[in-house]
């Protein structure tokens, strides 16, 4: 009932798109509908201002590519943390609530086009999912728990450098978003000291660049508003991370 419950919640309120976003740009004419599987295809490791630094690897995506540029998947993800660098437990908790990859990850995403040129596009992108995450107990022995979180937003790509021959391209995106974030108010208590609502909102920007089709380089800004402890859990947090494309 549990995981229902979230799901529900997450089809209401509507996402880093690092790894989902498939870079579209080209003729604006149709083109036929088509599914990609893909297993285990990035290997990503990050770290943020709060002192984590972790390592990630898409387990499975499943892409459709809709004629007229709709696209939409789900992707299944996995996180271990490398370095827990914060003195905080409370900080270190927010810390997988923010990163969009954090834990045992599941998500369903989709980008709607607005506006397609030759070397840039504009698209709606959104993805929810629920995240299984392994935390810091404030007290008690429990230690993981489920959070749901959505991601809506618009995303703006621009091609900057194409040296075809030799397989050379240099791409560029950004994702100004609102988010979303729910936890059951057991879990409230037990990892956050009930700072936090029971649906947290929030704001992020993420924005990246792609060498070769192979290497990105991401770059997240997020911030909680309405916490009910700001000056801990209401600090705007940054997120550098790097991912190769095997």
């Amino acid at each position: 009932m549990r995981i229902i419950g979230v799901l529900l919640l997450l089809l209401l309120v509507g996402p880093a798109f690092g790894q989902q976003l498939a870079l579209d740009y080209g003729p604006t004419g149709q083109k036929e509908g088509r599914i990609k599987v893909k297993l285990f295809k990035y290997f990503i490791g990050g770290a943020n201002t709060l002192g984590h630094v972790d390592i990630s690897s898409e387990v499975l995506n499943i892409h459709y590519g809709a004629s007229g540029g709709f696209a939409s998947g789900i992707s299944v993800v996995g996180t271990t943390a490398l370095l827990i660098g914060n003195k905080n437990d409370i900080k270190n908790n927010l810390s997988y609530l923010l990163n969009p990859l954090a834990g045992v990850n599941g998500c369903l995403y989709f980008f709607v086009p607005l506006q397609k040129k030759e070397l840039s596009s504009v698209r709606v992108g959104g993805r929810f999912g629920l995240k299984w995450i392994e935390g810091t107990p404030l007290r008690g022995y429990e230690n993981r728990f489920l959070s749901g979180y959505g991601m809506l937003g618009g995303v703006y790509q621009r091609q900057l450098y194409e040296n075809a021959p030799d397989n050379q391209w240099i791409d560029f995106w950004a994702f100004p978003h609102l988010m979303a974030s729910q936890l059951n108010t057991e879990d409230l208590s037990v990892f956050f000291d009930n700072q936090l609502e029971t649906i947290s909102f929030g704001y992020g920007l993420e924005t990246g660049v792609e060498f070769n089709r192979k290497v990105r380089l991401i770059f997240l800004l997020n911030q909680l508003v309405n916490t009910n402890n700001p000056d801990t859990l209401g600090n705007i947090v940054l997120r550098l991370t790097l991912s190769y494309r095997f």
